[in-house]
C-alpha cells in the first residue's frame, strides 16, 4: 500500500509534468513568435501593412469638428510610412514573444525543480 508521502509526491510529479507539457507549448509558440512575428501576428494587424490603401484606411488620423480634413501623402510617402509601421508591429510581435519565453522559461525550470525534488521523494518513501 501507498503511503500519504508517496500518493502527495506522485501527484506533485504528474501536475510537474502537465505544467512542463504546457509551458513546452507556449514555450514553443514563443520561438515562432520571435523569429517569425508576421506569422503570428492578428490578421487584422497584417492585413492593414499589405497594401497603401488599406493602410490609409485603417490608419487615417481622426479629425474632429473644427479642424482641417487631413490630406493623405502621395503613394511614395504612404508606402514609406507603411513599410515602417510594419516593422515596428514586427519588432512589437518579437518582444512579445520574448516575453512570453522569459516567463514559460521560468515555468519550466520551477516546474522541473518541482518535479525532481518530489520524484526523489516518491522513490524514497517506496523503500
Amino acid at each position: 500500500m501507498k503511503s500519504k508521502l508517496e500518493i502527495y509526491a506522485l501527484s506533485v510529479c504528474f501536475v510537474s509534468v502537465f505544467c512542463l507539457v504546457i509551458s513546452l507549448g507556449l514555450g514553443s509558440y514563443a520561438l515562432v513568435e520571435i523569429s517569425a512575428p508576421e506569422l503570428t501576428m492578428s490578421s487584422y494587424n497584417y492585413d492593414q501593412f499589405q497594401s497603401n490603401e488599406a493602410y490609409w484606411s485603417k490608419n487615417t488620423p481622426y479629425c474632429g469638428k473644427g479642424c482641417e480634413a487631413v490630406v493623405k501623402p502621395g503613394k511614395d510617402e504612404l508606402a514609406k510610412q507603411r513599410i515602417e509601421a510594419f516593422k515596428i508591429a514586427k519588432k512589437s510581435e518579437a518582444r512579445s514573444g520574448f516575453q512570453s519565453l522569459i516567463k514559460c522559461s521560468l515555468f519550466i525550470l520551477l516546474s522541473t525543480l518541482a518535479l525532481l525534488i518530489h520524484f526523489k521523494i516518491a522513490k524514497k518513501s517506496r523503500e
